[in-house]
């Protein structure tokens, strides 16, 4: 018999683009699926081109907004199959991506299939995205939507809800959960990079923190699986990614307001003394052999509030380099 393949999307005021997205998923070469739509308060037109789409295999629901956890939670909680999908209805997949990993899974007994993207910003451009630094979690990434889960993966799991970066806060756990994850290079997912009232486009400081509270709640969750001793390594390099990299080279630096800005990077560099104090240590590289030269020497200007110097070395040259690349 053939497996159930639930795929989950979560849907709030993208009017503009979740018809590509629900194309994308109805012409799956694999046929075997439930298309779980959730319609998080929509307040727009999507509930409308939504219920415009006729195909049997859509299951479509409506709640009152509570934002993209509480969408994604709901869509667990009502799905049946095998298997399980997320994707972001401002996004598309390609047309194999089920029948690939269930391929994956078929000759490799994985419970986890980890693929790869294209990121594609509104002039259409396209760049792949390797997923190649030879560590689980970060290979994996953070993101729900770049994975094939067996679906008893996220049983006792559900995303936080209330705070900013809820994938950082579930999808390592559900990662580390898995006991033989596979990734592949096929880039599957195409993701929208550029839309400017998307969450990761938008600066917002009280919310940086949250990026804290999401690591810690990976923390609490591995103790309860019992799993933590294993995993911490793997988590000592998601607090290096996600509180001293991305959260100093990508939010701390565009705060205006000088004394904010000090203010959190000195909370970032406090907090990571504590949890990691030999966080300097891990061999840990953010991307090619110059970038990654250039975003350490960065941070250590950045974590010694030498603005200026770190701006020169970092924050200025990416500006010009995403100007010329459109990404």
């Amino acid at each position: 018999m053939e497996p159930l393949v639930s795929v989950i999307i979560p849907v709030y005021n993208v009017e503009k683009y979740v018809k590509r997205c629900l194309e994308s998923v109805i012409n799956q070469t694999y046929t075997n699926l439930e298309i779980i739509v959730v319609n998080d308060g929509a307040t727009d037109n999507s509930a409308f081109v939504v219920k415009a789409i006729h195909d049997e295999r859509i299951r479509y629901f409506e709640k009152e907004n509570g934002g993209q956890a509480t969408a994604r939670n709901f869509g667990l909680d009502v799905a049946t199959g095998d298997y399980i999908v997320m994707i972001d209805s401002d996004d598309y997949v390609s047309e194999s991506l089920v029948e690939t990993c269930l391929n994956t899974v078929e000759k490799t007994k994985a419970d986890l299939v980890l693929f790869t993207s294209y990121n594609v910003n509104q002039e259409g451009k396209m760049q792949y995205i390797k997923r190649d630094k030879g560590i689980k979690v970060l290979d994996a990434g953070p993101t729900p939507w770049n994975k094939f889960y067996q679906a008893n993966l996220w049983e006792g799991c559900r995303f936080p809800v209330g705070y900013w970066y809820e994938d950082l806060g579930i999808i390592p756990v559900v990662t580390l959960k898995a006991e033989n994850p596979v990734k592949i290079q096929d880039a599957l997912y195409y993701y929208i990079t550029d839309r400017a009232d998307s969450q990761s486009n938008i600066q917002q400081m009280d919310h940086f923190l949250d990026v804290v509270v999401m690591l810690e709640n990976i923390e609490t969750d591995l103790k309860k699986l019992g799993i933590y001793e294993e995993s911490k390594e793997q988590l000592a390099y998601l607090y290096i990614e996600h509180l001293i990299y991305r959260l100093v080279l990508r939010k701390a630096i565009y705060i205006s307001d000088k004394k904010d800005r000090k203010a959190l990077i000195k909370k970032i560099s406090a907090i990571i003394e504590q949890k990691f104090p030999d966080w300097g240590s891990y061999p840990y590289q953010a991307g090619g052999k110059l970038t990654a030269t250039l975003k350490k020497k960065a941070l250590w200007l950045y974590l010694h509030h030498f603005y200026l110097l770190g701006d020169l070395v970092w924050k200025y040259p990416f500006s010009i380099r995403s100007k010329q690349t459109g990404f």
